[in-house]
């Protein structure tokens, strides 16, 4: 699972495993990284909110998201 963190020192992604443990960290700079999604032909692109600068971004993202599940 990827989920949105908040802080001075690790804002950014982070990679959770099933298990809880945390898996990787991904950095963006921004105190108030807030969501992420994925998209792109293969999902593997990320896209970030980066609320304290006021910023969208995206980049390349290694493993593809889930597409959402509804009509």
């Amino acid at each position: 699972m990827c989920v949105a963190t908040l802080g001075l020192q690790a804002a950014g992604i982070t990679v959770i495993a099933p298990s809880g443990e945390i898996i990787e960290q991904v950095l963006t700079g921004d105190p108030l990284t807030t969501n992420v999604c994925f998209g792109g032909p293969d999902m593997s692109t990320a896209y970030l909110t980066l609320s304290g600068t006021g910023r969208l971004v995206s980049m390349p993202w290694r493993h593809g998201g889930l597409r959402l599940n509804f009509n």
